[in-house]
């Protein structure tokens, strides 16, 4: 995966604002930093894209729509961060980003905010897609009108868009797996916690982690799968009442948002199991340094954001198909020493 701005920032020790006045002649620059910038970039394959400055001078206008289902996740917060660091990177090309989140994990909602964006006249549309036809049927529609899609975090079936990036998820559901055998016990009772099966990348992950199961640790079992929403709010209340009807569980994983409200029901319970969760964030880094979570597994969101609109702006203003159509970030695994 290509070299980002901020990552060659992070390896020179200097801003990103520095990098790009180094590498595009924008301001003063410590000449030793300068040349030292240019040499870690030559040597790191980044190319700033000088094309890309040429049609930029033109006056039009490219609109980006971005649907993320963000309400309740805050995974996509760092997801948000890298878009905005590629926005950032972007200024003076005429880019225009909109980004929306529906008000429920559902179809209808999703493709009202479609059309809605549709409306605003978008070349080019960045999606958290749910996998069900009659969103794989608007999003052809779209591409059939010359709006280029990129799936974002969640893959779909059935739409030929540009490019896919995120996680591999079914392998992301076979680490899960693997963990679950170091560190439950023999015969262990798994509570396996998604999203939405709606959601490719869920059913994907859960898939994985059944595959693994079954092949390797066949004494397991998974005794129910639940579906929280990626909402904190519905996981306390799934989690909470399946633990006060089915107390004894050796393992939680919570393949997807929502582990803050599940975790809460397990403190007010008394079960005691391990726990697996996705996605550092704040509530899950707390979790884990006090020890309540075993791992988290962490799928490079800022990464993703950035990655799909640089290449949507690639596309647009230099017609720069991507090199793959599957851009797979990497799954990393946090224990509490990892911190």
């Amino acid at each position: 995966m290509p070299i980002t701005m901020q990552e060659l920032a992070d390896m020179a020790g200097v801003s990103r604002a520095t990098v790009d006045r180094a590498l595009n002649e924008r301001g003063r620059v410590n000449q030793k930093t300068k040349d030292r910038i240019c040499q870690l970039a030559k040597t790191m394959g980044y190319e700033p894209d000088l094309a890309a400055k040429t049609l930029a001078s033109k006056n039009k206008i490219f609109r980006i729509g971005c649907i993320l289902n963000s309400r309740g996740n805050t995974f996509f917060n760092d997801v948000e961060k890298g878009i905005q660091s590629a926005i950032d990177e972007l200024n003076g090309f005429n880019i225009e980003v909109t980004t929306r989140s529906p008000e429920h994990l559902n179809a209808s909602c999703q493709l009202k905010v479609i059309d809605a964006l549709y409306q605003e006249g978008i070349q080019a549309l960045i999606i958290t897609p749910l996998n069900v036809p009659e969103i794989a049927d608007r999003l052809n529609a779209l591409i059939a009108e010359g709006i280029a899609v990129v799936a974002l975090t969640a893959d779909i079936l059935g739409v030929n868009y540009l490019s896919y990036v995120g996680c591999n998820h079914l392998k992301s559901g076979q680490i899960t797996a693997n963990i679950a055998g170091l560190i439950a016990p023999p015969g262990a009772r798994i509570l396996f916690v998604l999203g939405s099966k709606s959601l490719l990348g869920h059913s994907q992950r859960l898939e994985g982690f059944l595959q693994i199961l079954n092949e390797s640790y066949p004494d397991m079992q998974v005794l129910d799968i639940i579906e929280n929403q990626d909402d904190d709010f519905i996981s306390y209340n799934l989690v909470h009442n399946y633990i006060a009807d089915h107390p004894a569980i050796d393992l939680i994983v919570f393949a997807a948002g929502g582990s803050t409200g599940g975790i809460r029901a397990i403190q007010d319970s008394s079960c005691h199991c391990r726990i697996i969760c996705f996605d550092l964030t704040s509530h899950n880094r707390h979790y884990l340094e006090e020890g309540l979570i075993s791992c988290v597994l962490c799928q490079e969101p800022y990464t993703q954001g950035y990655q799909a609109l640089k290449l949507l702006s690639g596309y647009l203003l230099l017609g720069k198909s991507p090199d793959t159509d599957r851009y797979y970030t990497k799954t990393e695994i946090l224990v509490k020493n990892s911190l």
